[in-house]
Formats: structure tokens, C-alpha cells, sequence
């Protein structure tokens, strides 16, 4: 029996300096991944705020081009179109919008110092309507939106 034999293998030291290595590569591999998974995730919010803000954009031009007329409501605008009638609703946090009465579309954003004018005076609730304006917070900055309709002699009579 020859127990001074050699048998092929890794001592205690070089397993535990692997495992060091192994375990310093997991951290950074970690790290890394949290850190771009955290910008990814706070670029798609942002990128979903711009969108929103460019969606109630483009729907109230359109909206104020097609509007035979605008009138005010206790808490927004509607316009009377062709195929029929487009309620906003404005919130402090949010636009409610109404087409038809098919379907409400929220858009998730800050509405301050909401103005509806006729002339460059303030409309009253039930009259027309030729200028809305308002401002919107993204990322801390005020955004001002501004829409005109310009009525023609034919669609105040």
C-alpha cells in the first residue's frame, strides 16, 4: 500500500482564491446591471411623459382646426366637430378627454392657470371660445401651451 502517492487536484488555497475572484465578478456584474436597468427605467418614464405631452398636443390642434365651435364648460372646453361632440375636462393632474362619448382618454398631466378667452377676454361658462391656454410641469419645467381658433363670419353667425 503506497500512501505517499500524489493524487492530481487543487488545494484549499487556489479553490478559495477562485471563489474570491468569482464572487468580486458577480458584485460588478451586479452592479452593472442595476445601474443600467435604473436608466433604462427612468428614461422610459420620461420618454412616456414626452409622449403624453406630445399626444394632448397634436389631439387639441386637431381638435381646434376641425371645431365649427368652442364653448366653455365648468371645467374645460367642447367642441362642437362634424361627426359630433369633444369634451376636455381639465384637472390639476390630469385631461380627461371625450370624444363622441365613446371613450375617455386620460392624459396624465399638470394643468396650471387655465385660460379660455373670446377677443382677449375671458369667456364665460356657455360662450365661445377662440384661445386656451395653459401651462404644463415635465421634469420641473413649466411648459406653456397655447391654441387659437380663428373663426370665421360664417361659423359665429
Amino acid at each position: 500500500m503506497n500512501l505517499n502517492k500524489k493524487f492530481p487536484g487543487f488545494t484549499l488555497m487556489e479553490v478559495t482564491i477562485a471563489m474570491l475572484i468569482a464572487a468580486v465578478t458577480i458584485a460588478i456584474t451586479f452592479t452593472a446591471y442595476r445601474i443600467v436597468s435604473g436608466s433604462y427605467f427612468s428614461f422610459n418614464k420620461k420618454q412616456e411623459k414626452v409622449a403624453t405631452l406630445t399626444t394632448i398636443d397634436k389631439l387639441l390642434k386637431q381638435d381646434f382646426i376641425k371645431a365649427r365651435t368652442i364653448v366653455k364648460t365648468s371645467d374645460g372646453v367642447f367642441f362642437e366637430v362634424n361627426d359630433g361632440i369633444i369634451t376636455y375636462s381639465f384637472k390639476d393632474s390630469y385631461i380627461l378627454r371625450d370624444q363622441f362619448s365613446l371613450g375617455i382618454d386620460t392624459f396624465k398631466l399638470q394643468v396650471n392657470d387655465l385660460n379660455c378667452s373670446f377677443e382677449n377676454e375671458v369667456a364665460e361658462e356657455g360662450r365661445e371660445v377662440d384661445l386656451l391656454s395653459f401651462k404644463t410641469q415635465l421634469d420641473g419645467d413649466l411648459i406653456p401651451m397655447q391654441y387659437q381658433k380663428i373663426y370665421s363670419a360664417q361659423d359665429l353667425f
